[in-house]
This record gives structure tokens, sequence and C-alpha cells, in this order.
């Protein structure tokens, strides 16, 4: 049911929104000398997590509008060993989604959207979680829904989606995609 309220084809709960942040790090191989890009102003489990798989979290500013990661500046912190955006949609407001999902195909890198304060929100037509590479939500009790904790992660990619439940489920790969509806 979340992966149709995201308009995805794939959904998976976890524990937590911190651990579906760092299950989505390790599902894009993302590790030791790989760094990924993030707004200077977010919760301290986003950056956290970047270094829970060892690869190093790169700060960057955000707009004065949104409070969302800064485009510009993401173009600037891009480096050859850049492998991920996480932008954050927060306190309501989106992460300038078309300019990042540009910014990403450019250079082949990942996007892991935290939508841990976006439930149900939609830029231009697609709901949060729908547009990066894997959406990472939160349940937790001062979230938009919450379920006083929990997590979820949402995917189009079969190979993503195996992947994340493997990390979720001690290894155990999912049944066939045939067999999931």
């Amino acid at each position: 049911l979340y992966a149709e309220f995201t308009g995805v084809k794939y959904a998976l709960s976890a524990a937590n929104g911190t651990v579906t942040l760092q299950m989505a790090l390790e599902a894009c191989g993302i590790g030791l000398g790989d760094e990924v890009i993030l707004p200077g102003l977010t919760w301290q489990a986003t950056a956290a997590t970047v270094l829970d798989v060892n690869a190093t979290p790169v700060l960057v500013d955000v707009c004065d509008d949104t409070w969302c990661i800064d485009p510009d500046e993401i173009r600037k912190a891009i480096t050859p060993r850049t492998k991920a955006i996480i932008p954050v949609h927060l306190y309501g407001s989106f992460a300038d989604m078309d300019e990042i999902m540009r910014i990403a195909k450019e250079h082949k890198l990942f996007v892991i959207e935290d939508c841990a304060h976006k439930h149900g929100g939609t830029w231009n037509g697609k709901k949060a979680g729908s547009i990066g590479d894997i959406g990472s939500f939160s349940f937790q009790l001062s979230m938009l829904l919450t379920a006083g904790e929990g997590g979820a992660l949402t995917t189009y990619s079969f190979s993503l989606f195996e992947k994340l439940d493997a990390l979720r489920n001690c290894g155990r790969r999912p049944e066939p995609e045939k067999s999931i509806k």
C-alpha cells in the first residue's frame, strides 16, 4: 500500500528513518572512499548514516527560500569521489528535485530522497520518495505521518528493492519479481 501511496513499484518497511537512510546508502554500494552530498541544515542522522557506511558526508548550504539543499552548491561540491546526493525535504518544503535530478544524471550519481518531513507531498505531479532512486521515510513521533517509530523505503528499481530487502532481512532475497505485486 505504501508503494501505491507514493506512486512507486516497491516499498518496504524498516525499524526507523535512520535505518532506512543507511540501508539506502548500502543498497547503492556507497562505502569507504565515497562522498555523499547533503544539506548542512538537517537532522544529524542524515550525516551520521553516511559515516556509518564509512563514506564522507559533504555538507553544502541551503536555499534561503526553502531551507533545502541548494543545487548550485551541489554542483560546486562534486568531485570524482562523489557517489550520491541526499536532498532533504525539510519543514514542509521540497528540494528542487528537477535540478537535482539533472545534476545526478549528468554526473551519474544516486539520489536518495530524505522524505521524513514530506509524506504525501507532490513535486510537479510526483510524490515525495518517487523522484530519486530511493525514498527514505520516517514515522517517528514528530513526523507528519507517524506510527510512533518506524520507517519505509520506496523505489522503482527491482534491483535496489532486492538489495534493500536483503539488507533488512539478514541477507535473504525476496521472491522473483513476477510473484511480487
